[in-house]
C-alpha cells in the first residue's frame, strides 16, 4: 500500500511543468526578477520531493528484496508512515501594471 502511495506522488510530481527561463524571461523588471525566483523554488521544490520519493521507494523494494530471500517479516518499513504529501504550487505573482 505505501508503494501504491509512493506512485500515485510521482505521478503527479511527474504531472508537473517546470516553467523553463528563457532568454525573454530574463528582460524585465522586479516583477519578472520574482517570477524567475517562484519559477526556480517551484523547480526545486519538485526536484527534491521526487528524489525522495525515488529514494524511499528504492529503500521498500529493496527492503521487500531481502523479505523474499530470508523470509522475514516487513512489519519495521510497512509500519513507516509517509508524512502528508505537500504538493508543490506554483504562485501567482501579481501583474506587471502597479497597484492601480
Amino acid at each position: 500500500m505505501v508503494t501504491k502511495e509512493i506512485k500515485r506522488r510521482l505521478k503527479i510530481l511527474d504531472d508537473c511543468k517546470v516553467p523553463v527561463i528563457t532568454a525573454r524571461l530574463l528582460r524585465g523588471g522586479m516583477q519578472k526578477r520574482l517570477h524567475r525566483q517562484e519559477a526556480i523554488r517551484y523547480g526545486n521544490n519538485v526536484k527534491n520531493q521526487r528524489k525522495n520519493l525515488n529514494r524511499k521507494l528504492s529503500l521498500i523494494e529493496e527492503a521487500k528484496s531481502r523479505e523474499m530471500e530470508n523470509e522475514l517479516s516487513l512489519q519495521s518499513s510497512s509500519a513507516e508512515e509517509l508524512e502528508d504529501f505537500n504538493e508543490p504550487v506554483f504562485k501567482r505573482i501579481r501583474s506587471q501594471r502597479g497597484f492601480f
